[in-house]
């Protein structure tokens, strides 16, 4: 089962990343898959102002994370760690450490990641087609779906 969505531009990921961050908590991950240049920054980005106007805590995005793979976002009842993997060779990558009180983001998922987290993992996939993204969002674990629903 998964939810699928068309937007013409930026403002319309605004409704999407109001649902998705009303369900997001700590101990989750979320795994943003897609071509270079498909929108996944710019909607995790969304993602995280909306998290931040619920906690009503100041945000500052850092952007993407390709050169340093990680960035911390701190709120008040969890945080989220944003990685990106896209220029990472090794397939040998856990991320247990990093669960306790946090969230994790993460754009270029490694194939090892996402058959261990798979089960409980939300997987977003935007495609670029001419100017619209056709945005995917499913999960083996169908409370993700429908909640967003």
């Amino acid at each position: 089962m998964s939810l699928k969505f068309i937007v013409s531009n930026e403002i319309e990921l605004i409704p999407l990343a109001k649902r998705i961050s009303r369900f997001i908590s700590k101990d989750q991950i979320i795994f943003f898959e897609g071509d270079a240049g498909s929108g996944k920054t710019t909607f995790i980005r969304y993602i995280l102002s909306e998290i931040s106007k619920l906690e009503k805590k100041t945000f500052l995005f850092q952007g993407s994370p390709t050169y340093q793979r990680e960035h911390i976002y701190y709120f008040n009842k969890f945080n989220v760690i944003h990685f990106d993997f896209y220029q990472v060779q090794s397939n040998k990558i856990d991320l247990d450490e990093y669960f306790n009180d946090n969230c994790i983001f993460i754009e270029w998922p490694l194939k090892n990641l996402i058959k261990r987290y798979q089960h409980e993992a939300l997987s977003i996939n935007i495609s670029a087609v001419d100017q619209k993204r056709y945005i995917e969002i499913k999960s083996i674990d169908k409370k993700w779906l429908h909640k967003i629903k």
